[in-house]
């Protein structure tokens, strides 16, 4: 059975968020207002994190090289998810950057109505 309509936007837009954090667009903290507040902390460093290896890549990268050149973004290549029991949904999302491919790993439950992160990972 596959995962609530609910569950599924929910894992857009935070998935979204993530990619705007990872690319640079947003802070990590932006996404301490999807998160449980006792999980909120290591979520955004592992944004946080992300986001600091995603740039460190690009200036690698860029080494030496001065020119305007824009690096590609991160992009989402595909989502799977599954909804283990109701109110919790755990996904593995393949991402891509230039040549490198990253894998996120994420899971949100469903607390007083709305669809909170507990846990991110990205590898």
């Amino acid at each position: 059975m596959g995962a609530s309509g609910d569950a599924k936007l929910a894992v857009k837009r935070f998935v979204r968020m993530c990619v705007e954090v990872l690319n640079g667009y947003r802070p990590a903290a932006h996404l301490r207002r999807l998160t449980l507040p006792a999980e909120a902390a290591e979520v955004v460093a592992e944004g946080l994190a992300g986001a600091r290896r995603v740039a460190e890549m690009r200036r690698s990268r860029r080494g030496g090289d001065r020119r305007l050149q824009r690096a590609a973004p991160v992009a989402v290549l595909k989502v799977h998810l599954c909804e283990p029991r109701t109110g919790a949904v755990e996904v593995a999302v393949a991402l891509v950057t230039g040549e490198r491919t990253w894998a996120m790993a994420l899971r949100l439950e469903l607390h007083k109505d709305a669809w909170c992160a507990t846990t991110l990972r990205l590898i």
